[in-house]
């Protein structure tokens, strides 16, 4: 057995600062451990907000409480199913994020046909993912109307515009074959996955907590199992050209 495999124990029920010690416990752990953390006080508010502060890169929960003491069990997040919308997408942001440096790797090596397979996955994924967000989780939760200092549902929808014109501009490029222009398509790629990480951090910081509260509020039963279906192609039939 590794030292990734034994589950180790985090006691900060005397800690005077538990999030940031929750903090620095789930950065230390190790892939593939399991982490347990225990706390002297219901920690659900703070786990949340170091999940939010590591971009939801880890599955946590609230394994028991007894005597006064909460036990928190942290695992890596591919471990187990999403159990929230939020996490489903933020998962989605990572896969697309892998996807698309794999691409931009081969097109820095002058490798335009290795790169175009991985750019049309990309988007057809990002066609999926915006639909969902655009068209059926936005309208769910509500779309303000415009505010002169923007809010994080209008945010997105006019950013996803540019992401998925640019990507696909990319990927006329990158479907020339011969004639592509490898250098420009890398620089063109270096921009957009720049984009796309300041695009997806402002998401999960700005809009997934509007509408894990909200689902909180007024839970959507059949919501999680939708968007879990649009991801995976059930209504390509849907997608807007």
């Amino acid at each position: 057995m590794t030292a990734a495999d034994q589950p180790h124990t985090l006691d900060l029920r005397d800690e005077s600062r538990p999030r940031m010690a929750a903090l620095a416990g789930v950065q230390q752990r190790e892939e593939g451990q399991t982490l347990e953390l225990l706390f002297a006080e219901e920690p659900s508010l703070l786990m949340q907000a170091v999940a939010l502060m590591m971009r939801n890169r880890f599955h946590w929960e609230v394994a028991e409480a007894d005597h006064g003491t909460w036990r928190v069990r942290v695992v890596d997040r591919d471990a187990v199913e999403p159990d929230s919308l939020t996490e489903l997408l933020s998962r989605d942001h990572e896969r697309l994020d892998r996807l698309f440096a794999i691409a931009l790797q081969h097109a820095n090596k002058g490798e335009v046909d290795a790169a175009l397979p991985l750019v049309e996955s990309c988007y057809q994924g990002l066609r999926r993912h915006i639909y969902c967000e655009n068209d059926v989780l936005a309208p769910h939760f509500g779309i303000p109307e415009e505010s002169p200092h923007g809010d994080p549902t209008n945010t997105m929808l006019h950013e996803h515009d540019n992401i998925l014109q640019e990507l696909a501009e990319i990927r006329e490029m990158a479907s020339l074959g011969e004639a592509a222009d490898a250098s420009m398509i890398a620089a063109l790629m270096g921009i957009l996955s720049g984009g796309l990480a300041k695009h997806e951090g402002r998401e999960e910081q700005n809009l997934f907590p509007q509408w894990d509260a909200a689902l909180r509020r007024e839970p959507a039963p059949g919501l999680l199992e939708r968007a879990k279906g649009i991801l995976n192609g059930a209504e390509d039939d849907r997608l807007p050209e």
